[in-house]
This record gives structure tokens, sequence and C-alpha cells, in this order.
């Protein structure tokens, strides 16, 4: 394989390439038997693609993500993390953070709330 492919991209096939996801935009591609990494950075845009023996790698930020999740997972945490990925499927979504206020966005910044994902659910009875 030779380097990263990043970019934007509309109906292209990509074999046996390294994908790089960060930043990137991916609409109505096929890839094949190649290896895609996400590291943490600008969300992709990925729309009606293919993906056919890849291989999917996780780095940075992503990476961090996942292990902390994965810990969770298995140091107790198991309901809230099965209650998380249940939110997503429904198509949950996280906000960004909040810009520091100023005297322009102060009022505003106490009306905007994060949104809240994932809860612990009620112990079965």
């Amino acid at each position: 394989m030779g380097g990263e492919i990043k970019g934007s991209f509309r109906n292209r096939s990509f074999f046996e390439q390294s994908i790089g996801l960060d930043g990137s935009s991916f609409r109505d591609c096929v890839f094949t038997s190649c290896s895609i990494s996400y590291c943490g950075g600008e969300i992709p845009s990925l729309s009606g693609c293919r993906f056919d023996g890849c291989t999917w790698q996780f780095g940075g930020p992503a990476a961090n993500t996942i292990a902390f999740l994965s810990g969770m997972h298995r140091g107790g945490f198991d309901r809230l993390i099965e209650a998380t990925f249940e939110e997503i499927r429904r198509g949950a979504t996280l906000s960004q953070p909040a810009p520091p206020p100023d005297d322009r966005t102060e009022g505003l910044n106490r009306l905007l709330k994060p949104l809240r994902i994932f809860r612990i659910p009620k112990p079965e009875s």
C-alpha cells in the first residue's frame, strides 16, 4: 500500500489503499481490501459507500475513547456502555462544547445546555 489517501472523493473505487478518514469526504465510493483509519480528528463524511474486506484502525483520541469505553465495560459499567450504544443506534449525537462566555454570549450560553445522550439504566427488578 502507498501513502494515505485523504480528501474529497465521489464515485471512486479504492483497492488495497490506506484511507485516512479524518476530515475526508467520500460519497458513493467502493473500498476493497483497504486499511481504513480514524484518529479522532474532524468528523469525516461517508455517504453511499461500500466496504469489502477492509480493516478498520483507530488511533490517537479515537483509540483513547475506545480504550476508555472498553475499560469501563470491563470495570463494571457494562450497563452504562450498552445504554450509550443503544442511544447511538437511535441516532443520538453529542453537542459541541460551548465556547467560554463573554459579554456578548453570556446570556445565550446560560440557555444552551450540552446534550446528554446516555444515562445509567434502572436496575432490573
